[in-house]
């Protein structure tokens, strides 16, 4: 599982490569409130950031495998990951 927070550069090249995998969306301190799974070719998660300038600063993004990332959700944050309606 790779962490990206303030490197949006990073977080391209890491979706470029990895279009099976997963993205977990979260804020910055990750809580149990918002933790939004996507497919790394969701169109809400890639591209042009629809609300700023940035991917990776108010939010951070944590990528890898589904159940990895279902796993840091229950065990580090207590709480459940959340599908996107676009890409479930």
């Amino acid at each position: 599982m790779e962490r990206f927070q303030d490197d949006d550069a990073g977080y391209e090249r890491w979706l470029a490569g990895h279009s099976d995998l997963y993205v977990l969306n979260t804020t910055r301190t990750p809580t149990p409130t918002y933790l939004k799974l996507h497919r790394a070719t969701c169109h809400t998660i890639a591209g042009v950031p629809a609300r700023g300038v940035r991917w990776t600063g108010e939010y951070i993004k944590l990528c890898g495998t589904r159940a990895e990332l279902e796993h840091f959700a229950r065990t580090q944050v207590g709480g459940e990951v959340s599908p996107c309606g676009n890409c479930r």
